[in-house]
């Protein structure tokens, strides 16, 4: 499931109108149906200020925001896997510096 996706089934599942939940980001509703449609990205305020809108926990959706923009990055690459399993292991390495 795509951000915008995601973002969609939570509005509407609490039964908030594009608009309601546009203004309460201080957009205007046209850009929050495109952040909706995956036709543009949101920023990293836009979520924050989405996560106070629809009442959900900042970091899950900051989480799957960055999951969907890394899934666009690497969508035409032809080692999908093998770029991600790079990747896991270099946050493993930073992770055991951080320790």
């Amino acid at each position: 499931m795509t951000f915008g996706e995601h973002i969609r089934k939570l509005r509407e599942q609490k039964q908030l109108l594009l608009r309601e939940v546009a203004s309460q980001m201080h957009i205007d509703t046209a850009l929050l149906s495109k952040i909706e449609r995956g036709t543009r990205i949101a920023r990293k305020e836009q979520v924050e200020a989405l996560a106070i809108a629809l009442n959900e926990n900042k970091n899950d959706l900051l989480n799957v925001w960055m999951a969907d923009k890394i899934v666009d990055m690497i969508k035409d690459e032809n080692s999908i896997t093998e770029i991600l399993n790079l990747v896991k292991e270099n946050i493993k390495k930073l992770t055991n510096q951080n320790e």
